[in-house]
């Protein structure tokens, strides 16, 4: 709100934008009225909606969102960086009632729903290679196992010592974990245990490589999804 003395005498009341009042000193000033911005349209409250539905993951995915978005490689670092990567690709928004016209004077939740879709969910961006990983899940022992063959030539986006990751996320509990599990140059064999309480069917496992001073990383790839049971 902007305020300041009034030099062209008493001036009460509204006019447009403007107030005129008489401050308990007697000085005549005047101060801008408050401005109410309309509600955005469908479009303005779909964009709001997948926002939203990407920022309520994190909370449980911060740990991963550190790691898989270090700024400075064409996206923002952090969780600026997770949601830039993901709100336009990852997220369905879906009117609640579509016989209803949008209205002015709800907000966007209470007109739509934004739904992730976790195969297209990136947990890293950056400019380097996507590792190759072979994954296997075993659900009776309740682990991942991640095969890596070691690359024989280095080239600009893609170095021997970059750190392959892997990645679980067991999306119904809301649960996930982040483990090195080696690096690009050489051949290994890998596990991960599922989080507690997790089962095959809420699971979706990744993998992404990171430069070894931690300033870039490739794209994430989900390479296990829960099989369709429709």
């Amino acid at each position: 709100m902007a305020e300041f003395v009034n030099p062209v005498g008493k001036i009460r009341g509204k006019y447009g934008n403007v107030i005129g009042y008489v401050r308990p000193d007697g000085k005549n000033c005047c101060r801008s009225a408050s401005l109410k911005r309309k509600s955005g349209g469908e479009p303005q409250k779909r964009q709001s909606m997948a926002f939203g539905t990407v920022a309520g993951r994190k909370q449980w995915l911060m740990n991963i969102i550190r790691v898989g978005f270090p700024g400075g490689n064409g996206y923002a670092k952090g969780f600026n960086g997770f949601t830039g990567a993901n709100v336009a690709s990852a997220v369905t928004v879906e009117k609640i009632d579509p016989g209803k016209p949008v209205s002015n004077r709800k907000k966007a939740e209470k007109e739509f729903t934004g739904t992730i879709d976790y195969r297209k969910l990136r947990v890293a961006a950056g400019q380097l290679v996507t590792p190759v990983v072979g994954v296997e899940v075993d659900a009776e022992n309740r682990k991942v196992v991640f095969t890596h063959e070691g690359m024989p030539v280095e080239s600009v986006d893609c170095f021997a010592d970059d750190k392959v990751y892997g990645v679980i996320l067991f999306v119904p509990k809301r649960r996930c974990r982040l483990q090195e599990l080696g690096t690009r140059g050489e051949t290994f064999v890998a596990s991960m245990e599922f989080p507690n309480q997790a089962e095959t069917d809420g699971l979706f496992v990744y993998v992404f490589a990171g430069r070894a001073d931690g300033k870039d990383t490739s794209d994430s790839v989900c390479v296990w999804e829960p099989e369709d049971k429709g």
